[in-house]
């Protein structure tokens, strides 16, 4: 406790500096080394959000109107694109932005963490003589940025390319001024947060409940008619444009059609996103659907209008327009309880450091923790909203991050202990020891990435890609799954044709594959590519050549 003693100043303001400095420290050092063992990884949704990125960085500012995809983050990566860098550098430097963002998401929680501090002593000074009270300044400081680093490192990752970091830096400042509007009253305050939300829409889709939601606790907890009246004016001010890019080419209102399409999917009536057909019958009726021009195996084609790689996955509104989504109560309760164990697990298990300090600390402490949850409702609300949101769709960690982080810490924060010197050093220790468990466990993350590289690697692809040797925006078709050939991103190909059913392909009597062949070549595409079993590899029909030393192999359809 003395290293603590010394580390700490008496003053609370030197306090915070030389908590949030060895956090800052750990925020850049820990990414640092999570960017770099996981720079070779991607995803699906990443490389959409590359092409994106790609498509703007040519100028194409209509690609930010995506009616599926967020893309305020791709906006961000699009100057890199304009330097034309290797495959292996736009990936290291996507890579590296999302440390940008962290530091970002970072002092975005130190504004709102000073936010919640202040107002804890606003409530202190005012409460002096109780008998009992929070946990230490220094201590809630130093569990909220360990809290912080658990979300940003192990729930959402540094090294993922995506949006949900970012998004978590738009929640972060908007609940720090939530709180500060409390106590303020200048118009410039309200309009800030009525424009930071709107950003943040930008950022993803769901923002734009979240942020009603943030209005509406803004409204009930500031009275304030004319100040929120501006509040909601800027955030409409800067949603606007958003909202009409993507209305307007639709002829109906929509703020994005992600949810309504993971409902439809997921939830009820059913069917899948990518080559939606109109089935089951429920589900609409498709105005432009991807074309599937053989059964058995099934090829689809989708060499129209939209850009990207692979453009089911660029932008599934398109090809779903004229989809619906209906309810069901028994579809509904079966979703949400498929949620609970992995909610459950987020909140309880992933991090038991956490769950048993604070058991501890609530069995130690001298009651009203109820009574301390209710002052922090303002938190609670959003968050929960924003877990329930989900829950009823399609649940992953990494869309919770900073709420995770909101729930716990409103949780600590409603701890009421004995006010005095005794219990505040038991408490004091107690965080300490649950800090400490934490930043071990985020070590050894970190140590096993060091250790065993990313699971999603695509070394073996970027070597496809300079071994195809096409040229840049060759139409091309695959045999395969095309939101997971990244090759065919990095060697800047487009896919207008595929059959996502492999197997059946490679099965066929040769004299009903080449049959297939003039198919393809109907679509568009000059070759086609594909993976075969090894143990069919050598079985292939004439022209089929294997693409360097990989496994694939592509045949000419010129």
């Amino acid at each position: 406790m003395s290293f603590f003693s010394g580390f700490l100043a008496a003053n609370s303001t030197q306090q915070r500096r030389r908590i949030s400095g060895l956090f800052l420290v750990l925020t850049f050092g820990f990414g640092l080394i999570q960017v770099w063992a996981c720079r070779y990884e991607l995803s699906p949704d990443s490389m959409d959000y590359l092409d994106i990125a790609r498509e703007v960085a040519a100028g194409h500012w209509a690609a930010v109107a995506n009616g599926y995809w967020g893309t305020l983050n791709s906006v961000l990566l699009a100057p890199l694109f304009r330097f034309h860098p290797s495959p292996e550098r736009e990936l290291l430097l996507a890579h590296s932005e999302g440390i940008v963002v962290s530091l970002f998401a970072f002092f975005a929680f130190r504004f709102f963490l000073n936010s919640v501090l202040d107002t804890i002593s606003l409530h202190t000074d005012a409460g002096k003589g109780v008998e009992s009270g929070s946990l230490p300044e220094w201590s809630l400081c130093l569990l909220g940025y360990s809290l912080f680093l658990w979300s940003s490192l192990t729930i959402i990752g540094v090294a993922i390319i995506g949006n949900d970091l970012l998004v978590t830096a738009f929640v972060y400042s908007a609940a720090a001024l939530l709180l500060r509007l409390r106590r303020e009253s200048g118009l410039l305050s309200f309009l800030a947060f009525g424009s930071l939300l709107g950003v943040g829409y930008w950022a993803k889709a769901i923002m734009f409940p979240i942020s009603l939601v943030f209005l509406a606790v803004l409204i009930f907890r500031v009275p304030r008619w004319k100040q929120n009246l501006c509040c909601v004016l800027a955030f409409a001010v800067v949603a606007a444009p958003l909202l009409f890019a993507l209305s307007v080419p639709r002829g109906r209102f929509t703020f994005g059609d992600s949810g309504m399409l993971n409902y439809s999917s997921m939830v009820n009536p059913g069917g899948p996103v990518i080559d939606w057909q109109g089935d089951p019958i429920a589900s609409g009726v498709p105005k432009h659907p991807t074309r599937r021009i053989t059964v058995n195996p099934s090829i689809y084609e989708f060499n129209g209008p939209v850009q990207g790689t692979y453009p089911p996955s660029y932008d599934p509104s398109y090809w779903n327009e004229g989809r619906r989504a209906s309810f069901s109560l028994f579809s509904q309760l079966r979703v949400l309880l498929h949620h609970v164990p992995p909610v459950a697990e987020l909140f309880l298990v992933t991090q038991p450091s956490l769950t048993a300090g604070f058991l501890f600390l609530l069995f130690w402490s001298s009651g009203g923790f109820l009574g301390g949850l209710s002052r922090h409702w303002e938190l609670l609300t959003i968050s929960l909203s924003f877990v329930a949101l989900y829950m009823l769709v399609h649940f992953e960690p990494r869309f919770v991050g900073a709420f995770v982080v909101f729930i716990w810490l409103s949780a600590f924060l409603s701890l009421r202990l004995p006010a005095n010197r005794d219990s505040q050093r038991i408490a004091g220790f107690s965080i300490i020891a649950l800090v400490i468990a934490m930043l071990l466990s985020f070590a050894s993350d970190t140590g096993k990435k060091i250790v065993n590289g990313c699971p999603e690697s695509t070394q073996s692809q970027l070597e496809m890609a300079h071994q195809l040797a096409l040229p840049p925006d060759t139409p091309i078709a695959i045999v395969g799954y095309g939101n997971f050939s990244y090759w065919a991103h990095f060697a800047k190909l487009r896919i207008v044709a595929d059959i996502r059913s492999p197997d059946d392909f490679w099965l066929l009597p040769g004299d009903q594959r080449r049959r297939l062949y003039d198919v393809f070549r109907r679509t568009g595409a000059e070759w086609i590519i594909g993976q075969p079993p090894s143990t069919l590899a050598n079985l292939l029909d004439a022209g089929w050549k294997r693409v360097g030393k990989t496994t694939y192999y592509c045949y000419s359809l010129q």
